[in-house]
């Protein structure tokens, strides 16, 4: 058997749960924007307090500081275990991009102005 079925079932993996991850969260945005056209169609009103119980506020700065620091710690993890088991060219290989993105959300977070 060749040496090429472990990265490519990880890649694989990793693509499926990306996907099913963005079907999901379409879904439930369709369902939300269902749901706030039947309220508008019954008379109701748009109040941010709605909206706040909808979950449809926007992203924070909290937010991406919080998915920068996860996925910097899932890079580092991957480089300290390829590390580990010796092989370091695999983890760097999982984990540079991880870290990468990570590093993209604290930047974000840094540039974007709360108010």
């Amino acid at each position: 058997m060749s040496d090429l079925w472990v990265p490519i079932t990880a890649m694989l993996s990793i693509s499926i749960v990306i996907i099913v991850g963005l079907v999901l969260s379409a879904h439930h945005k369709k369902h939300l924007q269902l749901t706030l056209q039947k309220h508008l169609e019954n008379g109701g009103t748009l109040t941010s307090e709605l909206l706040g119980q909808l979950g449809t506020s926007p992203s924070s700065r909290h937010g991406d500081r919080r998915k920068g620091l996860v996925l910097v710690s899932a890079g580092l993890a991957c480089l300290v275990a390829g590390w580990s088991v010796g092989d370091l060219d695999v983890g760097v290989m999982f984990g540079v991009f991880p870290v990468f993105i990570g590093v993209a959300f604290l930047i974000s977070a840094y540039l974007t102005n709360d108010e």
